[in-house]
């Protein structure tokens, strides 16, 4: 009996060393391929511990003393809320929160497309004095790229990390360009609005008003046309209207543009579910562009189906025989 336990404590000891040696042969083994794998990306981020990144670049340049200087745009996530830091005049617009956090991941795809290590010609790069450079923290620890000039074939863009160099496509640094109207929120209410919070959409154009009405979520009609309602068009120009979105900001607004608003095209009412009102006006400019005044009084620029769907006669919604 004690030479039965004996080999069954044998035999389980052997087994014992296999399975180690086992894993330490599989440990290693992935630790060399993990090592010799080719190198995808410049760094990688651990996306939700990023809080805060800085992009300076040459889109809107400015003279200092003569000399051409750009303005840094830092972005910080304080209190789990994304903030325009840099510029200052930019430090109260709200921000558009998915965008702000899309460009993390722009820092996390610096996909490399070759890694430089023939310096001969590292002047034509442009990396000396780079006017580009990118920066993101994850928690203290900063990442830093400089762009320089593109490559020859103008695809690629020359990158400088740390000491090491590298082309990158051009679409992977474009994205990181960022500014500051792209990240601000387009929304022109002060809070955003759903297609399911809104009950009935009143237009004032002109000498008409229409009212879209939502009847169920699956039904929409036209006031004084009923059952003879195009299901699709009034549904279209329910959410277009409900919806509606910055386009485009306006700074410093011309007088021209603020008397539009004397007399508006269009005045388009949203009465909610919770029987509140929400008023916008609309504007057509000289300039082919339509502009949104919401009771805020702030001026957006916006698409031009806002205004489309704001002008259209009661005739346009009615159903049509084929």
């Amino acid at each position: 009996m004690n030479k039965n336990i004996t080999k069954l404590l044998i035999l389980v000891i052997i087994l014992l060393i296999i399975s180690f040696v086992a894993f330490y042969i599989t440990k290693k083994r992935s630790a060399e391929i993990a090592a010799n794998k080719p190198r995808v990306q410049i760094f990688e981020l651990n996306e939700t511990n990023v809080n805060k990144y800085e992009l300076i670049f040459e889109s809107e340049p400015i003279i200092v003393d003569g000399i051409i200087a750009v303005l840094p745009q830092i972005v910080e996530k304080i209190n789990d809320i994304w903030k325009i830091i840099s510029p200052l005049n930019a430090s109260d617009y709200k921000v558009d929160q998915l965008e702000a956090f899309a460009n993390v991941k722009n820092f996390n795809t610096l996909n490399i497309d070759m890694i430089i290590t023939n310096l001969s010609e590292a002047k034509s790069f442009g990396l000396e004095n780079p006017i580009n450079e990118f920066t993101v923290w994850e928690g203290n620890k900063e990442y830093k790229i400089f762009v320089g000039n593109k490559t020859a074939d103008e695809e690629r863009y020359y990158v400088k990390y740390n000491d090491e160099y590298f082309s990158v496509e051009s679409i992977y640094i474009e994205a990181l360009k960022k500014t500051v109207d792209m990240l601000r929120d387009k929304e022109i209410f002060d809070s955003s609005v759903s297609l399911d919070s809104v009950k009935t959409v009143e237009i004032i154009a002109g000498d008409y008003t229409n009212f879209i009405r939502k009847v169920s979520r699956t039904n929409w009609i036209v006031e004084n046309i009923g059952g003879e309602t195009d299901l699709e068009k009034a549904f279209n120009d329910f959410s277009t209207l409900s919806l509606i979105k910055a386009s485009a900001f306006v700074y410093d607004v011309p007088q021209r543009i603020e008397r539009l608003f004397r007399i508006p095209d269009a005045i388009v009412s949203l009465y909610m579910q919770d029987n509140t009102k929400i008023t916008y006006q609309l504007a057509y400019d000289m300039d082919n562009k339509i502009y949104a005044k919401p009771e805020s009084g702030i001026i957006y620029e916006v698409d031009y189906s806002v205004y489309d769907a704001a002008m259209r006669g009661r005739e346009y919604y009615i159903k049509r025989e084929e």
